[in-house]
């Protein structure tokens, strides 16, 4: 303990020191964090109100059929802290050279292990704490809850779920290690995509969202009864059905059946994290030994995929492109830790578009064709943004202290920048093409929402890709190698959060004119597609307004003395 708290304090002075750096760019990225971390919160927390009052007492869905959608809300937040701790603590806990040094210092290797995970969990889970700390505020507030009701949901309930999922996510990843000595690490990341998609695919499958809403319905307007019999019974194992259930039997005002499903949240978490510190007694250090063999990252090394033309010995590009194209291409295959993050972030994708498949949203209300659309690009935005933000925003401060070689050679920094941009924006569109287009098409193969979905997502792909790398080159940190940790930094945060007030105010541009497209369409059978032209057009100049300002600070940052 006495080594943890003094982990904590020289992580508080750290904290402490940044904000009382009174530089220019320091004052401007703290004022920057406070009005967008403060604006977000503020507006999580009326978001979180209105729709809760809207649904409960215009929409009349009843208690019941509310917290089960939350609970699917929670799930899906359950799955991504466990797949962000999965990936955040590969770098920390088995590749992170902070590690290294402690394993040489007389400190048992569960207390590392505690460290740094505890430092792991607060340093990736932060922006995520704030938005889920705002929602519950929200939601108590539609109920005027009492002031123990927040203390209890905040820190009793909502902490213990997010712990729940990183120290499994920690669990797996120390077995995982364990068994990457002997299999290699190919077929563990098969099994591990393989696992969870088949758990969330059958998780919406027992769950069933259409069929429980009709299920309910069927007693309207008697919806405010309790159904739990309609709930699968795999369900009632899970985290976020115990949270659901909580807030429930809460709001209800039936305390005494919401103690049970508080008191299994705080049971598992500490057996969880007593089963965490056993296993790390006997398990972390044999695993970070295998994890730091060659075999255990890698597997056998084979010659059966050579992929020649990127080799250095050749050329297919001009060459200065060349030659920072392969630079760039082997710094990101040669490191684990970043084709790993890629492909559990493309898990993500294929999971969001199975999940749309097995959906009926076909309806022919206009109202709820617009809302399920813009749910859906909110969703493939905010998809686009957390891969630019971890693949993105780094690039620049990837170049690490060896930034002096290229400041030194005979290239112009413009061009480099140019050549990082050009190839994100390549791949981004990309990206983002693929899946507003699968994604539109699955919701409801309307042509003209499609092509309206592809034309936005073009158009946020390139602002979004503009404002990441240029935040990336303010906000460069030369001295951390880990990319995951450049991602996670108060920086990459405050560029999130404007990348998610960016998607938002596009998403507002759409409401109103697909409202009156879908209505002349199905009310009306035409087809007035000049009523999307305008809000294309200025969404356009917006993009191309966040792209140029975001490209004049990114160059202008790169060129500075670093």
């Amino acid at each position: 303990m006495r080594e943890l708290l003094l982990v904590l304090n020289v992580k508080a002075n750290v904290l402490l020191k940044s904000l009382l750096d009174f530089r220019p760019q320091s004052l401007i990225k703290n004022f920057s964090s406070f009005l967008i971390f403060g604006g977000v919160a503020l507006g999580v927390f009326f978001l979180a109100r209105e729709s809760t009052n809207y649904l409960i007492h215009q929409a009349h869905i009843g208690q019941f059929l509310y917290h089960r959608f939350l609970s699917m809300l929670l799930y899906v937040f359950f799955v991504t802290v466990n797949l962000g701790n999965l990936i955040v603590c590969y770098a920390s806990l088995y590749k992170s050279d902070e590690v290294t040094f402690m394993m040489g210092l007389p400190i048992s290797h569960e207390k590392i292990f505690l460290l740094r995970f505890v430092d792991n969990f607060f340093y990736s889970s932060s922006t995520l704490v704030l938005l889920g700390v705002s929602w519950l505020l929200g939601y108590g507030s539609c109920y005027d809850m009492p002031w123990y009701f927040y203390f209890t949901a905040v820190f009793l309930v909502f902490l213990p779920f997010m712990l729940i999922a990183a120290i499994l996510a920690v669990l797996v990843l120390m077995g995982l290690m364990k068994l990457a000595s002997r299999t290699g690490v190919r077929p563990l990341i098969s099994g591990v995509i393989v696992v969870y998609l088949a758990s969330v695919f059958v998780y919406f499958r027992l769950t069933n969202p259409v069929k429980l809403v009709q299920d309910v319905m069927k007693y309207y307007p008697d919806v405010n009864r309790y159904f739990g019999y309609l709930d699968a019974p795999s369900s009632k194992a899970l985290p976020n059905h115990w949270v659901s259930e909580f807030l429930y039997w809460s709001v209800i005002g039936d305390p005494a059946r919401a103690l049970p499903w508080f008191f299994l949240l705080l049971l598992v978490a500490a057996g969880l994290m007593v089963l965490a510190a056993i296993l790390a007694k006997s398990m972390y250090y044999s695993s970070w030994l295998a994890a730091s063999d060659a075999r255990a990252v890698r597997g056998p090394r084979t010659r059966t995929l050579r992929l020649r033309f990127m080799e250095f010995g050749t050329r297919i590009f001009p060459p200065k492109l060349d030659a920072f194209l392969k630079r760039d291409f082997w710094v990101f295959f040669r490191d684990p830790g970043q084709w790993l993050h890629l492909l559990l972030l493309l898990v993500l994708l294929l999971i969001f578009v199975i999940s749309l498949g097995s959906l009926e949203l076909k309806t022919g209300q206009p109202m709820l064709q617009v809302t399920s659309f813009l749910v859906v690009f909110l969703f493939d935005g905010f998809l686009l943004a957390s891969v630019l933000l971890r693949f993105v925003f780094p690039a620049v401060s990837l170049e690490s202290e060896s930034f002096w070689c290229v400041r030194a050679s005979p290239v112009s920094l413009t061009r480099l920048y140019f050549y990082k941009l050009g190839s994100s924006l390549f791949l981004v569109l990309l990206l983002a093409e693929v899946l507003a287009i699968a994604s539109t098409t699955l919701l409801g193969n309307n042509r003209v929402l499609v092509w309206v979905s592809a034309c936005a997502m073009a158009l946020v792909g390139l602002a979004l890709t503009g404002l990441n790398l240029g935040a990336g080159a303010y906000f460069a940190a030369f001295k951390e190698r880990n990319p995951i940790r450049v991602a996670s930094s108060q920086g990459a945060s405050l560029t999130f959060l404007g990348s998610m007030f960016y998607l938002s105010f596009v998403a507002v541009l759409l409401l109103i004119p697909l409202k009156r497209f879908l209505d002349y369409a199905i009310v009306r059978g035409q087809v007035m597609t000049e009523s999307l032209y305008l809000p294309l057009g200025v969404i356009a100049l917006l993009s191309l307004l966040v792209f140029g300002l975001s490209t004049g600070v990114g160059l202008r940052a790169i060129r500075r003395d670093y």
